[in-house]
């Protein structure tokens, strides 16, 4: 089976292209250049000792107008099973999971019809989670070609269909996966007049190739989480007394120092949609309980730590 990526935004060329172009212009300007988006861009590490990131997936949509059941039921289950094969620095929580939010399996959408991004992003730092994954079937169709020469010529049916997949990051509300998933199957006569007479779920070859497209996908989202960061996020906070969103499942242990940074800041970009801005450091905190998917902390620099502030693993 072969995929084809459309619009690939292949967040490592992405990330090493922009710290080239700071860099070199560093080495013209100096240190005044840019500060701010300097380190937003290039401050980017491996994953923290052996913390494992958690992701949410939604359920995918069919935007078609094939009714294609197996896909709206069972397709982000095995994308679920295949990113936890190839992402073994992950936790994974989909619908119908004891602790899945009902309000975050369809994504919130603006009137424009766009994803609430800034919504996805406040839902997914309450439950820990370091990035949630979408996407949808976009297009399903149907055609013949003729294949050969002269009187060797012969008629092949296809049917085509494409995925698209969005991942968003949770401390910014912004994509750092963005890409669609193009696939061609031959089937014969009796399965592409199933799709013309709107049968698809009766074409089995069709219902196999979408669930096969897991793993190329599972695959291209691993390596975007591959290099994002663990990040918690401050749930609680009265006093010195601390709550994140993250515990024992992330590998969090007794005595761990986290670094806690300010995220409440929003800019507004095109279209209506927000985003956080990544701030400074505001203080440190040290982890004195712990519970599968939560952790208290005491306060031992900085104050005021409000409600959503990031934290890192102290290195």
């Amino acid at each position: 089976m072969k995929f084809y990526f459309l619009k690939t935004f292949n967040k490592i060329i992405v990330v090493i292209a922009i710290c080239f172009l700071f860099s070199f212009a560093a080495l013209i300007t100096g240190c005044s250049f840019l500060p701010a988006i300097k380190k937003i861009a290039c401050d980017i590490k491996a994953p923290a000792g052996d913390l494992k990131k958690k992701v949410g997936i939604t359920l995918f949509e069919n935007r078609t107008f094939f009714a294609v059941n197996n896909f709206e039921k069972i397709f982000h289950i095995k994308l679920a099973e295949s990113l936890k094969e190839t992402c073994s620095d992950i936790l994974i929580i989909k619908p119908g999971d004891p602790e899945y939010p009902d309000q975050m399996a369809v994504p919130p959408r603006l009137a424009s019809g766009q994803i609430d991004n800034l919504v996805f992003a406040e839902t997914g730092r309450k439950l820990g989670l370091n990035a949630i994954v979408t996407g949808s079937l976009i297009d399903i169709s149907g055609n013949k070609e003729s294949k050969g020469i002269l009187w060797f010529k012969d008629t092949h049916n296809f049917i085509r269909f494409q995925i698209a997949v969005e991942v968003y990051d949770t401390e910014t509300g912004a994509k750092i996966f963005d890409d669609s998933f193009d696939d061609e199957i031959e089937v014969d006569e009796i399965d592409l007049n199933n799709l013309r007479t709107d049968n698809a779920n009766e074409i089995p070859a069709l219902n196999d190739a979408l669930l096969n497209a897991v793993i190329p996908i599972g695959e291209k989202i691993c390596d975007a989480l591959s290099i994002q960061p663990w990040k918690g996020y401050v749930i609680s906070s009265v006093a010195d007394k601390i709550i994140i969103s993250s515990g024992k499942r992330s590998g969090l242990i007794l005595g761990d120092k986290l670094e806690v940074y300010d995220s409440g800041n929003i800019f507004e970009g095109k279209d209506s949609q927000k985003f956080f801005i990544p701030g400074p450091k505001i203080g440190e905190i040290k982890i004195t309980a712990l519970y599968p998917d939560r952790a208290e902390a005491t306060l031992i620099s900085g104050k005021s730590i409000k409600v959503g502030s990031t934290v890192k693993i102290k290195e």
